[in-house]
């Protein structure tokens, strides 16, 4: 489900920019390259590198789908040097996140409402991949292999871009260029059980059995794990919340005999 017609071809290599670039990288969108190449300079502006390093954390939170988590990390971050637009980095955050949803529901025109809705000065890695994501439920595969190329130009470890080029490929039948797409993606990202799940797919295509056999009980145990651990999250949460409540009624409820047990010492009942 997911299109490219030059999907057998690496994304144009993005060189590492030079030290003293973090400034251009970061007008590019990509934060995990500005961060490296402000490590490589003679900046003696810690508190950039400070927020540099929890912008890229935010950037890897985003290729996993983490949405609520980045937006939360993002307004956690206490050093906010002028070197960005905050404001407008937190709406480009939050505007991910009503189009991931959006995605997850499987409605394609919500999410590019969302997108469309105003221009992309951070995050474009993201914003593209989803924007290719929602033009892959309208079967505009050229379309989407495009902003999935752009965002691979921005981010070049976008695991989820890389595999949904190798979908593209294995929806036109190159099923070789999606494999290598997909171990490309698993490269980055071992644990990402949609590429095991897809190279299954294609390994069946191209009747190897036993490999598919394997990447798919691997997509198992990595979706059971992942389940697992959210339902974990959530049942944490929950509880968090019943334990406040269970303390409180407990309160009120000790308060109440202690009233009882002094208006009664003074005869009032």
């Amino acid at each position: 489900m997911t299109a490219d017609p030059d999907a057998h071809e690496a994304p144009a290599a993005t060189a590492a920019p030079s030290a003293g670039d973090w400034r251009a990288a970061l007008t590019r969108g990509g934060f995990g390259a500005a961060y490296q190449a402000f490590l490589r300079s003679d900046a003696p502006t810690p508190e950039v590198g400070d927020a540099l390093s929890e912008l890229s954390e935010i950037e890897t939170l985003l290729r996993d789908k983490a949405w609520a988590r980045a937006l939360k990390r993002f307004q956690l971050i206490e050093s906010r040097p002028d070197v960005v637009d905050w404001q407008a980095l937190e709406d480009d955050l939050q505007r991910l996140g009503r189009s991931g949803a959006a995605l997850d529901r499987r409605q394609p025109d919500t999410a590019l409402a969302e997108l469309d809705a105003a221009p992309w000065s951070y995050f474009v890695a993201e914003a593209e991949t989803q924007r290719g994501t929602a033009l892959i439920y309208d079967d505009a595969l050229d379309e989407a292999a495009a902003c999935f190329r752009r965002a691979l130009d921005v981010d070049p470890r976008h695991f989820r871009a890389i595999t949904n080029l190798g979908n593209v490929a294995l929806e036109e039948g190159r099923v070789d260029d999606a494999i290598a797409d997909y171990q490309r993606a698993l490269a980055l990202n071992e644990e990402f059980a949609n590429a095991h799940h897809n190279l299954a797919v294609a390994y069946r295509r191209k009747g190897q059995m036993g490999k598919s056999v394997s990447a798919l009980k691997r997509a198992q145990r990595l979706t059971q794990r992942r389940d697992a651990n959210d339902a974990r999250a959530q049942l944490g949460s929950l509880s968090r919340g019943r334990g406040a409540r269970l303390l409180r009624w407990s309160v009120y409820a000790v308060a109440a005999v202690v009233l009882y047990l002094v208006l009664h010492a003074r005869g009032m009942l």
